[in-house]
Parts: structure tokens; C-alpha cells; sequence
């Protein structure tokens, strides 16, 4: 049954025969070291339980307790040889899949083989997944230390170099130099095609065909350039992630989960603590602007929130768009934070102090079209300014 469900579960994987082969060859001795593993327990299991007998009861089935040893050495054996089969097969598939992508690595295709490749991808995920992230910085914060000089002390005068001509072109100007004499040859070779008064009349007619196809209100003309546009410039998203890309060529969209995860906290708590100074190194001038007139009121009430914050849920790519040529993600997050709100006397006005709400956050961030390079000499990836958010309360949880 284990062998089955490892065979259904690797089998999607692989992309060839070969590569099905060898994750058959891998998945067989995983299951049967569950079989083993299962009988070493039950066997432990029966051992236990004959411990715990009164020892009246023992006396009085001593052949029983002999028929049980003899069993319990014969599956004792059982288990060494299956755990035996399970190392030399383990071996044997390893070194099978070894000898093969040694053996196409060095025919000189230039391609790596398929189960190679795949056995990469799953280390590579099984990695992620289960090592702990390393080297998460923030995606929002601003930096604030020192920068390279802009200024360059270097040498600004040009130097002209003339360039050697290659055979064919030496070749090609003796030619030209020796047809140059013959009148016809010499007319030819000086004619401009777009000085000739068919070429003109053409270009008219051209340009004609064009006003009237992309003013023309046909549902056909609108179909064909829709069916255009999708093949030629790809979706929004995709043109998006391409400009993502462009700007920063090591962007990894996991990766930036796990760092508007870890900004997610700090911005939120500054929110609520009311702390412009230290919004201002995450978010832009026009979200800043909000936040002030919001904590105007607040201040002029004399109220102010609970910042405690309880837990941050994971987060969530919503939407990935371009805006104003500039790409922008929405990312969507939750929050379990206490609803109390107090007055300049400590008294609660609204909710209570052990009253703990859900909160949605939803943060648009545009990527800066411009990496900072440091003192040192390090370049920082262009960060995402957040440049909105809007935040709505859906569930008390107590």
C-alpha cells in the first residue's frame, strides 16, 4: 500500500520513462523500511506486554513463551534482511541515477538529463520548505545609510581610434572604386529608392490603409487586435513580473512574502502607536498624508489605541499589475489585535481590554525604479514603497 500512494505521488513528477524508472527505484525501499519499521513496533509491542505478566502466569505457559521468542528471532531476521534489501537498493538506485547524468553530462549534448534536473527541483524545494529562511531583510524600508559617491574622479577625455577595415571590406571598396568609372554602374549605385516618385506614392496609399484600419469601428479590426495583443504583449501580469524583473534580476516572489511578513508587524504597530517617523521609512508621501489627517482627529479627541498585536497570518498575493508604468502588487494579510480604545485618562470607550479582534490589512507596494548602492560598494535591490492600505475589521474572536 505505501509502495502504491510513493508511486502516485512521484509518478506526476517525473517528465520521461527514465526518470519514472528511477523514482520506482527510489520509492520501492522507502516502502518497504515502513514495512520493517511497522513489524520492529509490533514486535516491540508483544515484548512489552509479556514483561508485564504475573510471573504465575508466566510458569504456567513457558512452552507458549518459548514459541514466542522463536518467533520474535525469526522476525528479528526478518527486519535486518529488509533493512539490508533497503540499503543495497537505495545504493543501487542512487548510483544508477549518478552513472546516468554522468554519462550525459559528458556525452557533450549541453543539456542537463531530465532525472537530474528533477532530483534538483525536489532538493531544491524539499530545502525551502523544511531549512529555515535565511538572509530575510525588509521589502519596505528605506535605506538610510551611507551611499557611493556620485561624483567620478576618473579621466573625461575622449580619444578617437580608428577602426581597421577587414578584408571584405577592402575587397569591397576596390570593387566599387574600379565600377565607379562606368556611367551606368555609377547611376545605379547613387539612386535612393525613397527619392523615386513610385516609392512616395506607394508609402501614401500605406499610410491611408493604416488611418482607415485603426479608426475603423469593425468588430473584426477589434478582434484581431485584441487576439494581437494577447499574443504579442502576454497579460498584464506577466508584463508586470517582466518589468520586476528588468529592475531586479535576483526578485524572488517567495522571498518577498517573507519580507512583507516581516515588515507587517513593525508598520503595523507604528499605525497604531501613531508614529509618522516611523511610517515614513516604509510608506510614500501620499499614504503619509492620510495617516497625519487620521491622527489629527485622533489627537484632537484625546483618544488613542491598543497597539498590541496578538499574531500575523500568513501572506497573500492578490494582484500583480503595472501602474503608471511602475509595477504594483496588493498583498493581503490578517491581524489578531486587542479592540480598546482608550481616552487621555486611561478609561475605555470602545471595545474592551480583552476583546480581540481579526483585522484584514491590504497593501499596495510599487517597486522603485532604481537600486541604491551603498558605501561599500553593495547594491540593494529598488525597495516597494507602500503605497496604500486599507484595513477593515470582519471577526471578533472573543
Amino acid at each position: 500500500m505505501a509502495s502504491q500512494m510513493n508511486h502516485k505521488l512521484l509518478i506526476p513528477l517525473a517528465s520521461n520513462v527514465h526518470a519514472q524508472r528511477v523514482l520506482f527505484a527510489l520509492a520501492q525501499p522507502l516502502a518497504y523500511l515502513g514495512t520493517a519499521h511497522a513489524r520492529s513496533l509490533s514486535t516491540t509491542r508483544c515484548r512489552l506486554n509479556e514483561q508485564h505478566k504475573p510471573e504465575v502466569t508466566q510458569a504456567s505457559t513457558s512452552g507458549s513463551g518459548q514459541q514466542h521468542q522463536q518467533q520474535h528471532q525469526q522476525e528479528t531476521a526478518s527486519s535486518s534482511d529488509q533493512a539490508q534489501n533497503f540499503y543495497s537498493t537505495f545504493k543501487a538506485g542512487y548510483e544508477h541515477v549518478k552513472s546516468k547524468s554522468a554519462g550525459s553530462a559528458g556525452g557533450g549534448s549541453g543539456q542537463e538529463p531530465a532525472a537530474k534536473r528533477l532530483l534538483q527541483t525536489l532538493a531544491k524545494d524539499l530545502r525551502e520548505v523544511l531549512l529555515p529562511a535565511q538572509d530575510i531583510t525588509s521589502a519596505t524600508r528605506a535605506y538610510t545609510g551611507p551611499l557611493a559617491s556620485t561624483t567620478y574622479d576618473g579621466p573625461t577625455a575622449l580619444v578617437l581610434a580608428r577602426q581597421q577595415a577587414t578584408g571584405w571590406q577592402k575587397t569591397w571598396d576596390t570593387v566599387q572604386e574600379k565600377l565607379s568609372g562606368i556611367p551606368l554602374v555609377s547611376k545605379l549605385l547613387n539612386l535612393k529608392v525613397t527619392d523615386t516618385a513610385a516609392f512616395k506614392k506607394g508609402q501614401e496609399i500605406v499610410e491611408d490603409i493604416k488611418d482607415k484600419y485603426e479608426t475603423s469601428d469593425h468588430p473584426v479590426v477589434h478582434k484581431v487586435e485584441d487576439i494581437k495583443a494577447r499574443m504579442f504583449t502576454g497579460s498584464e501580469a506577466s508584463r508586470a513580473m517582466r518589468e520586476i524583473r528588468v529592475r531586479d534580476p535576483s526578485f524572488d516572489m517567495n522571498r518577498f512574502v517573507q519580507s512583507v511578513k516581516l515588515d507587517a508587524p513593525v508598520v503595523v504597530r507604528a499605525f497604531l502607536k501613531h508614529d509618522l517617523g516611523a511610517l515614513s521609512q516604509h510608506c510614500g508621501p501620499e499614504l503619509l498624508e492620510r495617516f497625519a489627517g487620521i491622527f489629527k482627529h485622533f489627537d484632537e479627541q484625546g483618544v488613542f489605541e491598543d497597539p498590541s498585536i496578538l499574531f500575523i497570518g500568513d501572506v497573500e498575493i492578490v494582484e500583480v499589475r503595472l501602474m503608471d508604468d511602475d509595477p504594483f502588487i496588493i498583498a493581503q494579510f490578517h491581524c489578531q489585535q486587542l479592540k480598546c480604545t482608550r481616552d487621555k485618562f486611561g478609561n475605555v470607550i470602545d471595545g474592551g481590554a480583552n476583546q480581540i479582534q481579526r483585522v484584514y490589512y491590504f497593501w499596495g507596494l510599487q517597486q522603485e525604479r532604481s537600486p541604491v548602492v551603498t558605501a561599500e560598494g553593495k547594491v540593494v535591490a529598488p525597495r516597494w514603497v507602500i503605497k496604500d492600505m486599507m484595513w477593515q475589521s470582519m471577526l471578533a474572536l472573543v
